[in-house]
C-alpha cells in the first residue's frame, strides 16, 4: 500500500500555477508518515486575450505528501518564459513572464479515485518587454500583477507515464509597469487563462 501511495504522488499538479484545501486531521498521538517527492514539470498557459499559448520551460516540484491523511505541500519552480505579443504604439514585442510564488503549493491526494487536486499562489511579472530588433527593455523592474493570482489545478494521477493537471485563472491587472501600464494591461489582465502541467518522477 505505501508503494502504491508514492506512486499516485507523481500526479501532483503546479505547477504551474495555489486557496488552500481542508485536509483531515492526523491523529494527535500518532503521526502520519510522510514522503519526499520531486517531480519534473512541463508547463504551458493559455493567455485568453492574446489567444495564444506560452510553453514554460522545464521547472520542478519539491515537497511531500502525508501517507495518512493525503495532504500535499511544496514549492513550484518555473523558468521564466517569453513570448510575442502585439502592444499598440509598440508594435511586436518579445515579452518575458516570471511566477513569483507567494506561498507554498497545498493540496490532496485521494489514494481511491487517484485524483489530485492543488493550488498554487503567485505574483505575474513582467520582467522584460523588448520590442523586435531592439535591445531596450521598455517595462520597470517593478513590474507584476497587483495581487496574487491563485489557480486551482486537477487531474488523474496515471501509471502509464507522466500525469497531466490543469485549471483556470484570472490575472489582476498589473501595475507599476511605466509608460507603457496601460497598453499591457489591455492585452495581458482578465479571467479564462488556461494552465497545463505534466509532472514526470525527477532525479
Amino acid at each position: 500500500m505505501r508503494k502504491t501511495c508514492r506512486a499516485v504522488t507523481a500526479g501532483l499538479a503546479f505547477a504551474l500555477a495555489p486557496i488552500a484545501l481542508a485536509v483531515a486531521p492526523s491523529s494527535p498521538a500518532v503521526a502520519s508518515p510522510t514522503v519526499p517527492i520531486h517531480y519534473i514539470v512541463n508547463a504551458s498557459t493559455t493567455l485568453a486575450k492574446l489567444h495564444q499559448t506560452v510553453t514554460v520551460p522545464p521547472g520542478t516540484f519539491t515537497g511531500t505528501v502525508d501517507l495518512g491523511t493525503g495532504a500535499l505541500t511544496g514549492d513550484l519552480a518555473l523558468p521564466p518564459a517569453t513570448t510575442t505579443v502585439a502592444l499598440a504604439g509598440v508594435g511586436l514585442a518579445k515579452a518575458t513572464f516570471q511566477l513569483a510564488p507567494t506561498k507554498p503549493v497545498q493540496g490532496t491526494v485521494n489514494f481511491s479515485t487517484l485524483v489530485v487536486t492543488a493550488t498554487s499562489s503567485f505574483n505575474v511579472l513582467v520582467t522584460s518587454v523588448d520590442p523586435l530588433g531592439l535591445p531596450i527593455n521598455l517595462v520597470r523592474p517593478t513590474c507584476s500583477t497587483r495581487k496574487p493570482v491563485s489557480v486551482t489545478f486537477t487531474g488523474t494521477f496515471s501509471f502509464g507515464g507522466a500525469s497531466t493537471f490543469s485549471g483556470q485563472y484570472t490575472i489582476p491587472p498589473l501595475v507599476r509597469c511605466g509608460a507603457l501600464t496601460p497598453a499591457l494591461n489591455l492585452v495581458i489582465p482578465g479571467p479564462g487563462n488556461q494552465f497545463t502541467a505534466q509532472f514526470s518522477p525527477g532525479a
